[in-house]
């Protein structure tokens, strides 16, 4: 049986934050089947994580991370089969470094299916995709991509790996700093990972996006009101 540890090799324990343990998996086709989803146009079919391996190699890196969105609900207990392993790196180039290695070692790549485009703020002040279309130089771009741990934007990519999908987020639901500070520690498989808090969860979810959410944000909230019970 794991439990929550309290040995980090990143910044000192924030005294407040809560610990989880969640019951370990095998494989990803271990997970508790998924909720009834609607497709996300913007992100088509994919090999979907080895969670448990990608935690692994990420920990035995010493790569500083919060795992974030579908992945991190699930790992808070929610039913779902994330469509990849959401990360948000600690953004020092020390940092960036060893995440580029791992990606490197697990040969990651930027998926080739993956729509192209960018992420604005809008007045609302939400970020949104806006897709556009692809030119020639972009297609290479993609083929011959390599992450530079100086230009952390040159990490902000859906990736494809031996061991599923990987999306590295550097600040699009918070940077790491932002979601350290409330994060919980949770065991998965022996390897004890940051998970983006239940409330921070909410906050994303709970801004109207897709339909496929709305079960989410209701276990979600089940999960919080259990915690604080």
């Amino acid at each position: 049986m794991h439990s929550a540890s309290s040995d980090l090799s990143g910044p000192a324990i924030f005294p407040h934050v809560r610990t989880r343990v969640v019951r370990p998996r095998m494989a990803p086709q271990t997970y508790d089947l998924p909720v009834s989803e609607e497709p996300d146009t913007r992100r088509p079919a994919r090999r979907p994580p080895d969670v448990p391996a990608l935690l692994r190699v990420l920990g035995e890196a010493g790569v500083e991370y919060v795992v974030t969105g579908s992945a991190a609900a699930m790992l808070h207990g929610v039913r779902l089969v994330p469509g990849d392993l959401d990360i948000t790196p600690a953004l020092d180039v020390d940092n960036l470094t060893r995440l580029a290695h791992v990606l490197e070692s697990i040969e990651a790549r930027q998926d080739p299916r993956a729509p192209f485009g960018h992420w604005e703020r809008g007045e609302d002040g939400e970020r949104h995709w806006i897709e556009t279309a692809a030119t020639p130089e972009d297609v290479a771009a993609r083929a011959s991509w390599s992450p530079d741990p100086a230009d952390p934007t040159s990490f902000d990519h859906l990736l494809q790996s031996r061991h599923g999908a990987l999306d590295v987020v550097p600040e699009v639901s918070g940077t790491y700093d932002e979601l350290r500070v409330r994060a919980t520690r949770i065991d998965d498989n022996g390897v004890s990972v940051w998970v983006e808090s239940v409330e921070d969860l909410l906050a994303t979810l709970t801004v109207p996006r897709r339909a496929k959410d709305r079960e989410r944000v209701e276990q979600l909230r089940a999960i919080q009101r259990a915690g604080s019970s």
